[in-house]
């Protein structure tokens, strides 16, 4: 049984794109092709035009990057951990991606700072510094795409809102293409665009305000919505004039302060 179905999409350069759907639909193989963890058995998957199957397998790794879930790190140093991406980066490097993945202020705050020893697996860390040295890691390598896949998924509120705001800064300062794979639709309406994988087909793809704007069809997947589109949604359904597209507070409060001031 093919595990993804008729699936044919582009991603812009410099965009982040967010994947989402239910466990074992086929989002994580999708974004493993890239790298050619696997090689589709039918059509191609492209960089820049040129077949990934054409490229040389330190060439294609070079520009693209992956951040797990629950990123390998081993008993070493801070600094070692993040010489796996790039054995050969220069200190300028190192301090370079320790900037980028907004490590400065959390390594300035111990004795041995770069120097310093995180434990087996990184035991002796948070959950959000482990994934930001895994970060600094992968951007020592100087990527054109990192791919995200599940990057907060085993962090709690506040390393995951430091984990979304570093992604985010690197896309917008820097231009990294992002591929994120999601369960939390509040990072899914960070990206400029979505797909929804069910069961291997891609169903539905569009910007956050097209795809979470259909609440009937998402649930349809098994989907949520964002809490304040669900809100907005289940106000509608009473009655109340709210725009469909709502995905944040504010544009709920703006909505709501426009309904008072024509009624």
């Amino acid at each position: 049984k093919p595990v993804l179905k008729n699936v044919s999409l582009n991603v812009k350069v410099g965009q982040t794109i967010a994947f989402v759907g239910n466990s074992g639909g086929g989002k994580t193989t999708m974004v493993n092709l890239l790298p050619r963890f696997y090689d589709v058995t039918s059509g191609s998957v492209c960089i820049d035009g040129v077949d990934v199957r054409d490229l040389e397998l330190d060439s294609l790794r070079d520009k693209i990057a992956i951040v797990f879930q629950d990123n390998f790190l081993f008993a070493g140093t801070i600094r070692e951990n993040i010489l796996l991406g790039k054995e050969d980066a220069t200190p300028e490097e190192i301090d370079r991606a320790v900037k980028s993945a907004c490590l400065e202020e959390f390594i300035a705050s111990l004795d041995k700072g770069l120097d310093t020893e995180i434990g087996e697996r990184g035991v002796l860390l948070s959950g959000g510094q482990k994934q930001r040295i895994a970060i600094a890691g992968v951007l020592a390598m100087k990527p054109k795409c990192i791919v995200l896949d599940e990057p907060t998924a085993m962090l709690d509120p506040v390393g995951r809102r430091d984990v979304m705001e570093t992604i985010e800064r690197l896309n917008r300062e820097e231009g990294i293409t992002m591929i994120l794979i999601t369960h939390y639709m509040d990072e899914a309406v960070r990206a400029d665009k979505v797909f929804v994988i069910d069961d291997g087909d891609l169903v539905m793809q569009g910007t956050p305000k097209e795809i979470f704007s259909q609440v009937e069809t998402l649930q349809k997947y098994g989907l949520d919505v964002p809490q304040v589109t669900e809100v907005a949604y289940l106000l509608r359904k009473e009655g109340v004039e709210l725009p469909a597209d709502i995905l944040t507070i504010e544009e709920m409060v703006g909505a709501i302060c426009q309904l008072k001031s024509t009624t």
